[in-house]
Order: C-alpha cells, then sequence, then structure tokens
C-alpha cells in the first residue's frame, strides 16, 4: 500500500514538473517574442508582462515538490552528515516539522487569499486574465510538498537510519 502511495504521489510530482518546465519554456518564447515585436515591429504584445508573470508563478509551484522530492535543493548538512545516525533521525524530524509548519501556514494564508480572489472574480489589469486559477497553484503545490516531506522523512529516511541504528 505505501509502495502504491508513494508512487502515485512521485507520478503527480513529476506530471506537475514537467508541466511547470512547459511553463518555463512558454514564458520564455513569451518574452523573446513579446521583446521581439516591440523592438523590430514597434508592436509589443499587451498581454506579455501579465502573461509571463503568471507562468513564472507556474514553473515556480509546479516544479517545488518534485525539486523536493528528488532533494534537488540546496541542503546544509555539513554539521548533520557528521552525527550519529540516531541524532540525525532527530535533525531531519525537527527540520522536516520546521518545512512542514511554514508549508501549512503557507497553504492556510494562500487559500485565503486565493478564496478572496475568486469570490471579487480578480482579473489581470490589461488582459483581464482571471487570476484565482493562477493563486490555486501556491496552497496546492505547498500541500504535496507537506505530503512529499511526510514520505520522505517518515518512510525513507526513518528506514534508512532505522537500519544503521539497529546494526
Amino acid at each position: 500500500m505505501k509502495s502504491i502511495l508513494s508512487r502515485t504521489l512521485d507520478g503527480i510530482v513529476k506530471a506537475l514538473f514537467f508541466i511547470g518546465v512547459l511553463s518555463g519554456i512558454t514564458m520564455t518564447l513569451l518574452i523573446l517574442i513579446s521583446t521581439l515585436s516591440r523592438y523590430l515591429a514597434n508592436q509589443p504584445l499587451s498581454f506579455s508582462d501579465e502573461l509571463a508573470g503568471l507562468l513564472f508563478l507556474s514553473m515556480a509551484f509546479n516544479t517545488l515538490p518534485y525539486v523536493l522530492n528528488t532533494s534537488g535543493h540546496i541542503s546544509l548538512n555539513l554539521l548533520t552528515n557528521r552525527l550519529p545516525a540516531h541524532l540525525q533521525v532527530i535533525f531531519t524530524i525537527i527540520t522536516a516539522s520546521i518545512f512542514m509548519a511554514f508549508a501549512v501556514v503557507f497553504s492556510y494564508q494562500a487559500w485565503q487569499f486565493m478564496e478572496f480572489s475568486r469570490a471579487i472574480q480578480s482579473r489581470s489589469d490589461i488582459s483581464e486574465i482571471l487570476l484565482w486559477p493562477w493563486m490555486a497553484l501556491m496552497p496546492f503545490s505547498m500541500a504535496l510538498c507537506i505530503l512529499v516531506e511526510i514520505k520522505k522523512v517518515f518512510f525513507n529516511q526513518l528506514a534508512e537510519n532505522t537500519e544503521e541504528i539497529s546494526l
């Protein structure tokens, strides 16, 4: 059961990663086309700045769970790697708890912000893009990060370190 849930979470996170990568590529192409049309044809794309910002939001929040899942982020473990295995487990739990507390608070605040935006049907200034669907990426991404962290700490890391401690 744990393996199925882990693989499902890995698949969701990887699919979102590819969506984030496509958002980054689209954002880059949009900025390139907008810049060329602005300087070569003197006809800038009016919606490009707003859409590029929303695509950047999509890129950042869709790739975050995958980076966390694959440990592709920067980590400061110079000190903790030198500790005995049982202390590494304790520090892993503490750091994961701090991150998850941040993610819960961030998710709650982002959800409230998104709900308010949805209630007033907030739109971007120039191109009138509906904003709440883009804002929904923030709490959704953080919720996935919490699940990834739970999986990594309580199923992967603790299992590995428990084996080391018992040996």
